[in-house]
């Protein structure tokens, strides 16, 4: 009786499988015909070679040899964070005239009292 109840679950686990599987549909055609890719046309002159022009070397950026005067802050970067006071900037100062923290540091003018510029970062001074 068993086995007469399995070969029944069996054979209608295969028929419910069986009935339910649809035949796959190709895919839909498209109306246009498949296009070629262009070819490029052959050259009909040839290209004439660049001839290298002569240019002057570059000449290096002058450096600057004294630090800004005192009172004078730095131009800030780009990137620097918008301030309208020194405390906005936290170790470095605020450049009012342009609207940001005056980062990197220069000189140690640019740091807020109790701090010096090194590497372009205001830190605290030690004693």
């Amino acid at each position: 009786m068993q086995n007469a109840k399995a070969l029944l679950v069996l054979a209608a686990s295969f028929v419910a499988y069986a009935g339910c599987k649809q035949e796959e549909a190709p895919p839909p055609q498209s109306p246009y015909p498949p296009q070629p890719y262009p070819t490029a046309p052959a050259p009909t002159q040839p290209v004439p070679a660049a001839t290298p022009t002569p240019t002057a070397a570059p000449t290096p950026a002058p450096t600057p040899t004294q630090p800004a005067p005192a009172g004078t802050l730095s131009q800030p970067s780009p990137m620097a964070l918008p301030c309208t006071a020194d405390a906005n900037c936290l170790t470095h100062r605020c450049n009012t005239q342009f609207g940001k923290c005056a980062w990197p540091c220069q000189t140690d003018n640019d740091c807020n009292p109790g701090n010096r510029c090194m590497g372009g970062a205001c830190v605290p001074a030690t004693q």
